[in-house]
This record gives C-alpha cells, structure tokens and sequence, in this order.
C-alpha cells in the first residue's frame, strides 16, 4: 500500500479515486480549496474565539463545524458534475491556530513549527508588518483568533444566510465571533464575455500559480523552455499530526487582510508614465501610442499590463488569455521587465540560477505558495462593457483590498521568506552576487514593506523602446497590512472526531 509521502510525491489526479482506494481515502480526509481553488466569488470569513470554554466544549464545536465542511473529493466531483460556469454550491473549510488547538486540551498535537506557533503578530517586526495596534480594531487589534470557518458560494445570498446562521450558533454556544470579512470577487472583461478575476488596482491576479493536481496539469498547454508551473503536492501538504488514518493530510494556512489605496496607486503611476515618458499632455489630449505608454508604466510595477499579458512578452496588452508558462530568460538584464516587478519578485522564475550560475532550479520554486485569495470591499464601477473602470477621479483610498489566502507545506520557508527575503530585499535579486554591480533592485512596489525611505526607489529602463536610458524614482506602497493569522486546515477526520477519543 503507498504510503502518503508517496501519494505526495507526484500531483495528484484525483479522478483515480474510482479505482484507487488510497486516493480516495486521501480526497475524502482532505478540506477542499486546497488541491484546487474553489472559484465562488462570494465568501465570508468568521474568525473566532474559545476563550471561556473548556477543552470538551470547544471539542463539541469543532466537530459540529467539521461535519459541514467540504471534501476535496466532493469539492471536485461536484465541479466535473455540473455544466461550465457552474459551482458545486455552497463550500465550507475550517482552520484553526495555534491557540486555537491549545483550546482543545493536551491531548491534541500542535503542528510543528515555530512561525505557526508563535503567530502571525509575534513574528510581525520580521516581516515589516506594522503593529498590533495598527491593525484593523474590527476583530483584528485585541484577540487572537482561534479558528476562521471559511464559507464560499456563487450565491451572495447563500453566503449572507449561511454566515448569518454560523454567527448566531456560535454566539448561542458561548464562541465569541471576532469579525466576519466579506470576500466579493472584483472581476474586468478584458475579452468579450470572459470575466476576469482582478485586484482593486485593475490587474488580472491569481494567474502564476503552482499546479499540483493532475487534471489541471493536462488541462494547461506546456510550451518547452518555458516555467514549469507543475509541483509536487508534498510542497502545500503535509501529515495531519492529529489525523486517524495514514492518508490523513492537512496544510498551513496564511491569512492576511491587505487594504488598497487605489487612488494613491493610480495616481503614482501616472506620474510614473509621464515622468518616464515625458508626457505633458492633459488627459484628454493623449495619443494612442501615449496611453500605451501609460499602460507601460503599470506594467513595469507590476510585471503584467492590466489584462495579464506579461511584460517580458509584450510592449502592449495582447488581449489574449494571460499566459503563465514563460520566463525571464530572454530578458537577463531585465531591460523588458524591471527586476522589481511584483511578479517578478515573488516568482523569479529562473532569475536566481541565472544570476548566481546555479544549475538546481529549486531555490526559486521552494518558496512557492498555493494562492487562493479573494478581494473584499466595495466593487468598482464599470464601462458598459465590463472592460475598464468608471471611477476615475473617486477610486476607494480605503476599505478595499484583497483577502491573502495561501496554502503550504512550511511557512518559514515559503510565506515568511518569500515577504523577507525577496519582497522586503532591496538586494533581491539583482544584487544577491554582489559582483555584478547592478543597480539597486528596490523592495517589490506592491506589498514590500520597510521603513527605509531609499528602499522604495527603484531603478526603471523602457527596454522595449530603444535607446531609453534607465531613471531612479520612487515609488511608495499603497497596500497597507490590516491584519492576519496563521492557521493549520486539519483532516477531516479530526475535525469531526476530537475528543471524542484519546487522539
């Protein structure tokens, strides 16, 4: 019989469980959302706290809201069930923290690990968060959450009621809610009646993703010399420690509340055009080639223009579904791409063995994480054609963003480093060989966070137009971190069974 670790070792294609009855013991013991995001765009998020409660008690209540959550079996058979465009209904998943398993007695295991233990807040002087008291006093400033039950349906009414009702049922059993946020999905149509998920600055997010189940994988068009977006699954899972069968897997899990000031944003990066440009023209009086231009500049932060077209691969947005098998290697330089772009920072797809002249690829694909976040806030206005906003001059400085939701096998080694040692690295990657004299890359422009004024200046080089010269100019953030948590999303088999034995 393989064990886990075997089953862990090679993505996963769930469709085997017909026949494989390891991979369906696996499936049927997995939350889902994890093989595969579960794509509603609706959510609610009840963070929770035990306080007051004994172990049975609290006990009582996990298993009551593990017997509602959602299999990545059933999570998955409900998707290939229904016709394109259709979810499988309401989904439901239940993490916990660290105080949240302390909440259940000594005879439940804690996952390993010192970030997971230590939480989220307790290591925020290393990830440059700002402090406790800085976060967002709805839920987030006073108490540590136990638990987050995540609720997710393509029906916002399904969402309201369902949240309605775990909120009175938790309040009932002596849980004290902390805070509900809203997850609602801010999409663009870049391409007639194709609606794309994008973030409260307008760019198509969630695309560089890791695939580890094997039916995306076939699903995807490989192109050779390109990234291989295809991991193991051992990268996001690991052994549930309180699991009662050896199939038992569960996965760490980050949260973070990232708020948006959008007209902050778009304001710098206009200036950023003009400046890298020189454009004095007002905004009506722009040419086509000056807007493309504009257009340019977002990218530049970013790492892809608005529709997801990668910068690397084009000096306009191509209209075209936005590719994820590429690299940098036709762009050593980063004259077509800065190397402080957003997604080039946190996914460098071969710039770290380029640089350093290694030859194993893992260092830049270890850190890797499984995303599955969601905006929350207020959704912007659209053109009758769903392709741009119609906000201009009145976009949200507050109360928007996005809902960080990662999956992984090891939070030092993939969250934490990937904000320390890549997204706050004025160093990284140009300069982690010292020799080759680059100039500074800058922290990454969108969530890199530091109090050093100089790391927020980063150098910028239109390679695509040439005999451009390169400028320095800053470039602050406008994402500010309201608060989060690190939680374990346990097998199912201990949700609904602690305490009812000896685990």
């Amino acid at each position: 019989m393989p064990s886990l670790d075997t089953l862990l070792d090679t993505p996963v294609r769930w469709t085997q469980a017909a026949v494989d009855a390891d991979t369906r013991a696996f499936l049927d013991d997995l939350q889902a959302n994890i093989l595969k995001g579960h794509g509603r765009h609706h959510s609610a998020h009840v963070f929770m706290n035990f306080q007051g409660l004994d172990p049975d008690q609290t006990a009582g209540i996990v298993r009551a809201l593990g017997q509602a959550c959602t299999s990545a079996y059933e999570q998955l058979r409900a998707n290939k069930r229904l016709p394109p465009f259709l979810d499988g209904g309401t989904l439901r998943t239940l993490f916990l923290s660290a105080s949240g398993y302390q909440a259940l007695g000594p005879n439940v295991e804690i996952p390993p690990g010192e970030a997971f233990r230590a939480g989220m807040a307790d290591r925020g002087t290393d990830l440059g968060d700002p402090d406790r008291c800085k976060w967002d006093p709805q839920g987030w400033a006073d108490t540590k959450a136990d638990a987050m039950f995540l609720i997710a349906d393509a029906d916002p009414q399904a969402v309201e009621a369902d949240a309605d009702a775990v909120k009175a049922w938790l309040t009932l059993t002596g849980v004290t809610v902390l805070a509900i946020e809203r997850g609602l999905q801010q999409t663009r149509n870049f391409r007639p009646g194709v609606a794309e998920g994008v973030e409260h600055f307008g760019y198509v997010d969630g695309r560089s993703q890791p695939l580890f189940l094997q039916e995306d994988i076939d699903e995807e068009a490989l192109s050779t010399g390109g990234w291989d977006f295809r991991f193991k699954p051992s990268q996001f899972l690991v052994t549930d420690p309180n699991g009662s069968g050896p199939m038992s897997a569960g996965s760490y899990f980050v949260f973070r509340k990232l708020e948006q000031n959008v007209r902050g944003f778009n304001a710098a990066e206009e200036a950023l055009g003009r400046k890298l440009f020189g454009i004095t023209a007002e905004e009506g009086d722009l040419t086509d080639a000056q807007k493309v231009q504009l257009d340019r500049a977002g990218a530049m932060v970013v790492g892809r223009f608005e529709d997801g077209t990668p910068l690397v691969l084009s000096d306009h947005e191509a209209g075209l579904a936005p590719p994820n098998n590429f690299d940098y290697s036709g762009d050593p330089d980063a004259a077509k791409c800065p190397f402080h772009a957003h997604i080039r920072k946190v996914n460098p797809r071969g710039d770290i063995e380029r640089i350093t002249g290694a030859t194993d690829l893992e260092p830049g694909r270890r850190p890797i994480m499984a995303r599955r976040g969601i905006t929350y806030g207020a959704l912007r206005p659209h053109s009758a054609d769903l392709s741009e906003f119609a906000d201009a001059g009145h976009e949200p400085e507050k109360d928007v963003g996005l809902l960080f939701m990662a999956y992984m096998a090891n939070i030092e080694n993939q969250f934490e480093f990937t904000q320390k040692s890549w997204a706050n690295n004025k160093a990284f990657v140009a300069n982690i060989v010292a020799s080759q004299m680059r100039p500074s890359t800058g922290i990454d422009p969108i969530i890199g966070q530091t109090a050093d004024a100089a790391s927020h200046e980063h150098t910028w080089l239109d390679g695509h137009t040439p005999g451009t010269q390169p400028q320095k100019i800053g470039f602050d953030p406008f994402v500010t971190m309201k608060g989060g948590e690190y939680f374990f999303a346990p097998s199912l088999t201990f949700l609904r069974g602690v305490g009812l034995q000896a685990v």
